[in-house]
């Protein structure tokens, strides 16, 4: 099915394990061009390299008329920067702007409405992406993202949904996308709230709910206490957020981290919190922007909050059909954890689990190296759980 084609293959393009995820992401679902971004790869040393190639890559691209590339050099340059940035909102803004140009032929027939509902004070983005006209709507599915996404990076995944007969809302809730940069709104662990405010704003009923990455937890937690969801799709695990997160750990920094979680030694922790950032890059980043996303005031208070992240508590609650999804190699997100999620969702109405190989080009996070295989495993799932009710 063409509506459904992404770049497919996981390529070796950067010897750090999270900036060649990154670099494959940026390719396989943000929009970038394997062989420019392959170029400067070699170029990218630390977070500042980073920086200065993707912000020097969409000027070239905007330069040339590529508004897609462009736009997805400008998300991938933000993405890295930290939220204390000054270039941070304008690459933000830059590549809203450049995505409502790209997709203004879809704007002006209809086929995608970029909307807003209420939440609280507060008002969540919406975009409805909708099936073509000669086409009846199969159904209703909701997309969202997790810890680091944007609405305009995942629209093309809406898009493709759309396009194969469903009525597609996508959304940022609190802590994403437009949302934190914009208004300020942290995460939120109950996310049954944005849901709901979603469903309400729309007036939905019998939806099936897709979150990615963190989405794996967010997605069941709506599902847990939000009826209207009638079908959830994890895709990707996340049983446990703060194992996750300790998995990539020393086993040293993982039994100090636990010993001072359970001390509550919060001075002491931020302390070897602040050393680990000062010799790790990535690992500062990954603690600022948690900060900034979860609305945490210091490193020990965002370890914390990540703890909150877990499914044990409401998974036995969750009575609807499910999808669960990983790679073999997630390099996030411990296998093992897929069949502890499995195991917990012992309310389901049914349960099915994929877990994608390297033979698929599909093995890693999110399946970046095969989207379109991943999106016809969710489809067909979900066409024939509607079929079935």
């Amino acid at each position: 099915m063409e509506s459904l084609s992404f770049p497919i293959g996981v390529h070796r393009l950067h010897a750090d394990v999270s900036l060649d995820f990154q670099l494959n992401r940026l390719v396989g679902l943000g929009g970038g061009d394997l062989d420019e971004v392959r170029a400067v790869a070699a170029r990218i040393v630390d977070l500042d390299d980073w920086k200065r190639e993707l912000l020097a890559l969409a000027d070239r691209a905007l330069s040339e008329g590529r508004i897609r590339n462009a736009a997805a050099y400008l998300r991938a340059a933000e993405f890295n920067m930290a939220p204390q940035d000054p270039d941070k909102r304008e690459a933000y803004e830059r590549q809203a702007k450049l995505f409502r140009d790209l997709y203004a032929g879809d704007l002006r027939s209809g086929r995608l409405r970029m909307e807003e509902v209420p939440y609280g004070e507060a008002r969540l983005p919406v975009w409805r992406a909708s099936a073509p006209e000669a086409q009846e709507s199969r159904g209703t599915i909701v997309v969202h993202g997790g810890f680091d996404s944007y609405g305009e990076e995942l629209y093309p995944l809406a898009r493709a949904m759309a396009d194969a007969g469903w009525a597609t809302v996508l959304f940022e809730g609190p802590g994403q996308g437009g949302v934190i940069r914009r208004q300020g709104l942290p995460f939120t662990t109950e996310w049954e709230r944005p849901v709901a405010a979603v469903l309400d704003g729309l007036g939905l009923e019998d939806v099936t709910l897709v979150g990615l990455s963190l989405g794996g937890y967010l997605a069941p937690r709506a599902a847990a206490f939000e009826p209207r969801v009638r079908r959830v799709v994890a895709w990707g695990v996340m049983w446990d957020f703060f194992e996750v997160a300790m998995s990539t750990r020393p086993a040293a920094l993982r039994l100090a981290l636990r010993t001072l979680l359970g001390l509550r030694a919060d001075a002491v922790l931020d302390r070897l919190i602040a050393r680990q950032m000062e010799g790790d890059p990535f690992a500062r980043w990954a603690v600022e922007h948690g900060t900034y996303v979860l609305g945490t005031d210091r490193p020990s208070a965002y370890v914390r909050a990540m703890q909150r992240f877990t499914t044990r508590g409401f998974a036995p609650r969750i009575t609807q059909d499910f999808l669960l999804l990983t790679g073999t190699e997630d390099h996030y997100v411990p296998l093992d954890h897929f069949h502890r999620q499995a195991a917990a969702l012992t309310g389901v109405r049914s349960f099915t689990g994929r877990i994608f190989t390297a033979g698929e080009q599909a093995h890693t996070h999110c399946q970046v190296g095969n989207l379109g295989l991943a999106l016809r495993v969710i489809l067909d799932w979900a066409a024939e759980r509607a079929e079935s009710v």
